[in-house]
């Protein structure tokens, strides 16, 4: 039997496994990890199935249809002769190592191309955005911290995470958790204080508190409480509490929760420097921001100006559905890399890749540098990066450029201009980034939250059904009843791309990123009432 002890690549919590091997693929949890002590979430649980997962993609695809390697090179190389540097873009996304991030930079000098595009546009990736002043905290900070306050869903979002929160949390009767987030979940039930904003507005109640802590800055504390739905009283309290002995602050975000994210990082961070607090911010993945923005990218996608478009790693544009109309009507050639075979037919070329856990690594969690050895070779028919971009062009790593840190007032002349989001006629849809979700391998995500209230108004109740309908994609979902989700707010999983489809994507025109943010919605009952029967055959013994 073969054990390979490594670190779970699935977010950016470190968390230490053992991977054996025999007739199958078994993850085992070290108790001598230093940050996971033996435990891994649902997310690190599933990370064996993945390498030998019946979807693995084990032959290129050209249009949908299976190709050699040679023929799949030839487009390659055709597509690079057919454009001129200024057509052709390179994006890349999560899912790479850094050294691959770097390849990926520098085959972009190597083909000459400016048009260089961070392809993963996940809200947390705009934690890059660092205050000057802020402290990163550390494990044993998260652990002795006598106030914590969390924005937003952090226990899902990295679930080993919290065991060090909740230690905190039940260390001292006097220690205290203040949870801000849209949606009262399992982590407000663990909070003393619990802050529900409106949906996306937790940005404005973290205004709030930094303008009680300091007066000097000008922010109106009123203003700001009307804008989040919860009373000035209760942010200059919560902000109180933070001065009272070591604190943390905690924050997370992720598609269809916020409406700023740029905002929302800079002033949790902001909150975190005025209380005296370490700060950290939570996601899957931190991944370089490119010399392109992303909706430049739409927008040139859009119009006809790109017309070689070379995607790398696990973020190909079936997990934005937005994007399909841009590159399959107006670019010519698409080549992308993907360690799954889609799930339909997808224009263009789609190349198989190692998957994080078949690749060597070294990279940044929320405690430091963590390694990440193979547990399993490269899955058959799989080439690694540098391969295939070795094969197309000279490249060399190029390091990516920094974000460089904004000042206070540069992070309070941001958030005067952001606005609490646009009113709905009917519903507000929010995403929720279940740990469960990854894959499907647990959870398919095919219910909708809403609130006693809602479901009366909708004439549904549990276990029926309901269509919904925003700007961009229409998707009919179970009904679960819950009192976890207030009035007029809905809530879906936004690991399958069916939910994603309902999120349109638009320009922050404050902060110039994509913006994937909560979205007004029309919501209807279904003629479908329940779920098929389930059909029971009898096997003869």
């Amino acid at each position: 039997m073969n054990a390979v002890r490594t670190t779970c690549p699935f977010c950016r919590n470190g968390c230490e496994s053992i991977v054996t091997s025999d007739y199958q693929f078994r993850m085992e949890y070290p108790p001598d990890s230093t940050v996971n002590k033996g435990r891994l979430c649902p997310r690190g649980n599933s990370a064996s199935i993945v390498v030998d997962h019946p979807k693995r993609l084990a032959y290129p695809l050209l249009d949908g249809k299976e190709v050699g390697w040679d023929q799949a090179m030839q487009y390659c190389r055709e597509a690079l002769a057919a454009a001129k540097p200024e057509d052709i873009a390179v994006v890349y996304s999560r899912g790479l190592t850094e050294a691959e991030v770097r390849l990926a930079w520098g085959f972009a000098r190597a083909v000459g191309t400016p048009n260089l595009v961070c392809g993963y546009v996940e809200p947390d990736n705009c934690f890059q955005y660092g205050l000057a002043g802020v402290k990163a905290a550390t494990m044993d900070e998260v652990k002795t911290a006598r106030t914590t306050l969390l924005v937003g869903d952090v226990f899902n979002t990295s679930p080993v995470a919290a065991g060090p929160m909740l230690e905190a949390r039940y260390a001292d009767r006097k220690n205290r958790l203040i949870v801000i987030d849209s949606i009262r979940t399992r982590q407000a039930g663990q909070a003393h204080v619990f802050l529900q904003v409106r949906p996306g507005t937790e940005v404005f109640a973290l205004l709030g508190m930094v303008g009680s802590l300091d007066k000097g800055l000008g922010i109106d504390v009123d203003e700001s409480a009307v804008l989040s739905g919860v009373g000035a009283r209760q942010l200059a309290d919560a902000a109180q509490m933070l001065l009272g002995g070591p604190s943390f602050v905690g924050s997370a975000m992720h598609l269809g929760r916020v409406y700023h994210p740029v905002q929302h990082s800079l002033v949790s961070q902001l909150v975190a420097v005025k209380a005296g607090a370490t700060f950290m911010g939570f996601g899957e993945a931190r991944v370089p921001f490119g010399k392109m923005g992303f909706e430049e990218f739409r927008g040139q996608a859009g119009s006809g100006s790109i017309k070689a478009v070379f995607w790398f790693g696990g973020m190909y544009p079936y997990s934005y559905p937005e994007l399909m109309p841009e590159l399959a009507d107006h670019v010519q050639f698409r080549v992308a890399t993907s360690i799954f075979r889609p799930e339909s037919a997808l224009p263009g070329l789609v190349l198989p890749v190692p998957s994080e856990l078949e690749k060597e690594s070294t990279g940044q969690s929320y405690w430091g540098v963590v390694s990440r050895h193979p547990v399993a070779a490269a899955f058959s028919g799989a080439r690694p990066l540098a391969r295939i971009l070795g094969d197309l062009a000279s490249v060399s790593e190029e390091e990516p450029a920094a974000v460089p840190e904004k000042t206070v007032d540069e992070a309070v002349k941001l958030t005067q201009v952001a606005s609490a989001g646009p009113g709905a006629d009917d519903f507000v849809l929010l995403g929720e980034k279940r740990a469960s979700g990854i894959g499907g391998f647990y959870d398919v995500e095919a219910e909708i939250r809403l609130s006693a209230p809602d479901a009366a108004r909708l004439g549904v109740g549990d276990g029926e059904y309901v269509q919904v309908e925003s700007a961009t994609g229409r998707a009919e979902f179970e009904v679960r009843v819950t009192a976890a989700v207030p009035k007029g707010v809905m809530s879906v999983g936004v690991n399958a791309h069916r939910n994603r489809a309902l999120f349109p994507m638009a320009n922050d025109t404050v902060s110039g990123q994509t913006l994937i943010a909560p979205v007004p919605v029309h919501v209807a009952k279904s003629a479908r009432t329940s779920k098929p029967a389930v059909e029971m055959v009898a096997e003869a013994w």
